[in-house]
């Protein structure tokens, strides 16, 4: 599984730009799965911008799941600073092969990060096996909504305008691949969202 190699780039990038999208994001996941309290796994969680946000809205207990340390060390910090680190726990670790319990976890979110998995099927299997029944997924990819899109791409082309050329090259085979993987998988029920509000799994066991 390949991410972002320079986690204190990365995590510049995350402050000083997308930010803004985080909240909005974490509001559609309360929406969409009514789930607020109970276990959560932010997977290929970065520095937590997402599981911060899910965090601050619900009681949900947010584990941290990455397979870089110095992002889960950055993680580590923004939580305490943002008094939610009572709820926070932090795990090292590769999505093929998660080391937690089956049927621990309610709810797992992830942003940005499923493109970058090396075998869909195994890591969504895994997803699902440490899933409890009815625990739902939100996992994908997007900016929340039309305008702050538009804001982001157009700050980032500006910045660095290749920015996009290793993620585009990534999302088209998962997306294509994903409706296969959930029919072989078969949770209880799925549905793939793909709208201004960005392309997400969410899956119930």
């Amino acid at each position: 599984m390949k991410g972002a190699t320079n986690p204190q780039n990365f995590d510049r990038i995350v402050r000083d730009i997308f930010a803004p999208i985080y909240p909005v994001i974490a509001e559609q996941i309360k929406e969409r799965t009514g789930i607020t309290s109970g276990k959560c796994l932010d997977a290929g969680c970065g520095t937590g911008a997402l599981g911060r946000a899910i965090a601050k809205i619900t009681d949900l207990n947010i584990t941290f799941f990455d397979q870089s340390n110095e992002m889960l060390e950055l993680a580590k910090g923004y939580t305490n600073d943002e008094n939610i680190g009572t709820r926070s726990t932090f795990l090292q670790g590769d999505i093929h092969s998660i080391d937690l319990p089956s049927e621990s976890i309610d709810i797992v979110i992830s942003r940005g990060s499923s493109p970058f998995w090396d075998d869909w099927r195994k890591a969504y299997s895994e997803i699902l096996r440490i899933l409890k029944p009815g625990g739902m997924t939100y996992i994908g990819g997007g900016f929340g909504n039309v305008s702050l899109r538009e804001e982001i791409v157009k700050t980032m082309n500006k910045n660095n305008p290749n920015w996009q050329n290793s993620f585009k090259a990534r999302i088209k085979p998962e997306r294509d691949a994903l409706p296969g993987i959930l029919a072989y998988l078969n949770p209880t029920s799925y549905e793939i969202i793909n709208d201004d509000s960005g392309f997400w799994a969410v899956i119930t066991k």
